[in-house]
């Protein structure tokens, strides 16, 4: 995974914009897990390539949640200068600052963000709660994150992948399609491994 802080930023900052310049940090993160989910399944990429982590209330994009947070502790001084220059910190929310970078999207990335906001644009934090719970890269830990059992375990992107018979509309794949984007990510996955 490269470290891309710049363009976890810009993806914090064109959510904060998109909410009206300022939002929440348990709706950003949920919003962040929503967009990969759906990226991932329609073009077999992530748009954040992130660290997901399954947590007690959500799927949490751990760098992201770092960059959010603006944690010294993990980030670099060159990360934490990029943020403030973009995005201002207050209570549990940011503001953005400073308009967006597009050059650090993709065509895709830039739909699939705009898709999920306007799709949960209207849910509290609370309701993304209660959606992320129902998919399986959460589910997998469930009975153990709520025995205290752990308090957090990796997620596997390739859960992604799969379906639930409840799920939102809007991870809706031909199966044909969510099979080819799973071979193409998985033989991507190999053959960045064969150069790192």
């Amino acid at each position: 995974m490269e470290f891309n802080f710049k363009k976890w930023v810009q993806i914090i900052n064109l959510l904060s914009i998109l909410e009206w310049k300022s939002i929440d940090k348990l709706k950003v993160l949920k919003l962040i897990w929503l967009a990969d989910r759906v990226h991932l399944r329609k073009y077999w990429k992530l748009i954040a390539w992130d660290i997901y982590l399954a947590m007690p209330l959500w799927p949490v994009a751990s760098w992201m949640k770092n960059i959010f947070d603006q944690n010294e502790e993990y980030l670099p001084k060159q990360a934490k200068k990029y943020i403030q220059e973009y995005l201002h910190k207050y209570t549990h929310k940011v503001k953005s600052i400073k308009k967006v970078d597009y050059s650090l999207f993709s065509e895709t990335n830039i739909e699939i963000i705009k898709e999920i906001y306007i799709k949960f644009w209207t849910k509290s934090w609370r309701e993304l709660i209660n959606i992320t719970h129902n998919y399986p890269e959460w589910t997998k830990f469930e009975e153990k994150i709520n025995n205290w059992i752990i308090s957090q375990a990796q997620m596997n992107y390739f859960d992604f992948f799969k379906n639930i018979p409840s799920q939102d509309s809007i991870f809706n794949i031909s199966k044909d399609n969510l099979e080819l984007s799973k071979d193409i990510f998985e033989e991507s996955r190999q053959f960045s491994y064969l150069f790192a």
